[in-house]
């Protein structure tokens, strides 16, 4: 997206639309707005400083719950200890974050339709409703494997009783609506944007296609998220990036928006849409010259430091080794330097979605098919062509068919550590208990207070 035009869009929406916030204070008067093709792109741009707002609830309370962290300062040690009070300060910014973006998608969904149609260029029109839906379907995909069901709203805020007093939709309710959403993002955006960075931060239908296979994995709808993991590895614009240097290159400043991108959270800097994550993961002292220090609230663990082969290029990627006086392990993706700049947060990449697609096919009993996918990451993790065979392929001297989903669940493990993804991993294919030792109830989190006082229809969840 552009930089300048989002900094922009960001103050200019402070106080828009605040779904489930009682002070209606965010309202655009439709007289002075909606008028041009640039109010509605403006508003299409405005939705992304709610993903942007979240950094420190995903990935970092999400990496707190899993197996590849621990939470060693108070913030985010209830996730890592799976006991978070109904007061949580970061429970509740979630909330209020994807409900925020939710809200705007609404304001654009509502509005743009009525617009002058000699106002926008071919299609963009449609572009920009699909870009809309698409947001609202990430937003409520993020509320879903948080909380479980939520409040479904898909209208803009309009008064305190019909917006504020909504009970909390199924689960397959909530998903039967982000399929629907992405189904007509799919159709409606477009293949690319004229840059990478609008490209790889913009939704595209490469975007949609990737939501909608997690989302369908999500469903146990394996037919369907095969087909759609398998479109996105069909397109072009999206392609591996090989070898040792190119993979480290991409979770740093000057690798943002890769070919293997598929959506992307942009930041720029410390003075202008940070993320700040590197105060979480960075230790305090012992840091590569130019890298900026932090508190070190979040350590890798044993498990995850271990995890790596001998020859993996993806360790030096996601780990650092601090050279203090007592070296200690450190997560290597969210490096700021002391200029300020800092790298972007990979939502959904190339290689999330061909273990995908890796994991639906194995479920469909297309074994085959699905070692193949699941060789394509390994072989790249070891720096060698992807489509000639390896010794580091699966399956190994012993291994069988058996093997094929818990092979799969820790080639996700390493690849996307610290990503944000293993707690839900863990969760969705119902192994939080045997690894994580934790119970159903402590598989989401609570709905936050604040939201059970304003709305007396929400039920908390069980076990809160």
């Amino acid at each position: 997206m552009k930089k300048t035009g989002l900094i922009l869009i960001a103050i200019a929406f402070t106080a828009c639309t605040k779904v489930l916030d009682q002070v209606p204070e965010y309202t655009i008067a439709e007289d002075n707005f909606w008028q041009t093709a640039n109010d509605a792109e403006s508003a299409a741009i405005g939705i992304y400083p709610a993903a942007q707002s979240m950094a420190q609830q995903f990935p970092v309370a999400f990496d707190a719950a899993s197996d590849a962290t621990t939470a060693l300062l108070i913030n985010y040690a209830p996730f890592t200890q799976h006991g978070i009070p109904v007061d949580n300060p970061i429970v509740a910014a979630y909330w209020q974050n994807n409900y925020t973006g939710i809200g705007r998608a609404n304001d654009l969904l509502k509005n743009l339709p009525g617009m002058k149609d000699s106002l926008f260029t071919g299609s963009r029109k449609q572009e920009l409703l699909g870009e809309a839906r698409f947001l609202r379907a990430y937003f409520y995909f993020n509320l879903l494997r948080a909380y479980g069901p939520v409040p479904l709203v898909t209208q803009p805020y309009n008064s305190f009783n019909a917006d504020f007093t909504i009970e909390r939709s199924p689960v397959e309710v909530i998903f039967q609506q982000i399929v629907a959403d992405l189904t007509i993002a799919e159709s409606s955006l477009p293949i690319s944007y004229a840059n990478s960075a609008d490209t790889r931060g913009r939704a595209t239908q490469g975007t949609a296609k990737a939501l909608l296979a997690k989302a369908y994995l999500s469903m146990k709808k394996y037919d369907s998220a095969a087909i759609k993991a398998q479109d996105v590895m069909n397109n072009t614009n999206y392609v591996l990036v090989n070898g040792s240097a190119a993979y480290s290159n991409m979770f740093t400043v000057g690798g943002k928006n890769s070919t293997e991108s598929v959506f992307e959270i942009q930041y720029v800097s410390s003075s202008a849409q940070a993320n700040g994550l590197f105060s979480f993961y960075m230790p305090v002292n012992g840091i590569p010259a130019g890298q900026q220090t932090g508190s070190y609230q979040i350590a890798p663990t044993d498990k995850i430091v271990n995890a790596y082969e001998a020859g993996d290029i993806r360790r030096s990627a996601a780990l650092g080794l601090s050279a203090a006086t007592t070296p200690v392990s450190y997560v290597n993706k969210y490096v700021r330097l002391t200029n300020g700049t800092e790298p972007n947060i990979i939502a959904l990449r190339l290689a999330d979605i061909i273990l995908v697609n890796a994991e639906a096919l194995d479920k469909l009993g297309k074994h085959t098919e699905a070692i193949a996918m699941l060789n394509i990451i390994r072989r790249r993790a070891f720096g060698l062509p992807v489509d000639a065979p390896s010794a580091h392929d699966f399956p190994a001297a012993g291994e069988t068919n058996a093997d094929l989903p818990l092979a799969i669940e820790n080639e996700r493990f390493k690849e996307l550590a610290f990503e944000g993804h293993r707690f839900y991993d863990l969760v969705r294919t119902g192994r939080a208990g045997a690894v994580l030792g934790i119970t159903a109830d402590q598989s989401l989190w609570p709905i936050p207070l604040r939201e059970l006082g304003r709305n007396p229809r929400l039920v908390q969840n069980h076990g809160y």
